[in-house]
């Protein structure tokens, strides 16, 4: 924790980075990116049986909602 902690203080000083508006874009756009694949992914790749699931047994629905609500705090609380 201290590295990390050293680390913090060491690129405010010296100004390092690209701000808080840059980062807080690069580190929304994986999640984005993750959202993008997670909903144009082809159904046979996450149940090759092709077995349709109610939406509570649905690991893409699950997988989508947290993801937007990953987007959702750090755009908010970020």
């Amino acid at each position: 924790m201290s590295t990390a902690l050293w680390l913090l203080a060491v690129t405010e000083t010296t100004g390092v980075g690209g701000g808080p508006f840059w980062g807080k874009v690069a580190f929304t756009s994986v999640f984005v990116a993750l959202l993008l694949w997670l909903i144009l992914l082809p159904a046979h790749l996450i149940d090759p049986t092709g077995v349709r699931r109610p939406w509570w047994r649905s690991t893409r629905f699950w997988a989508i909602l947290v993801t937007s609500v990953q987007i959702g705090v750090y755009v908010i609380l970020g």
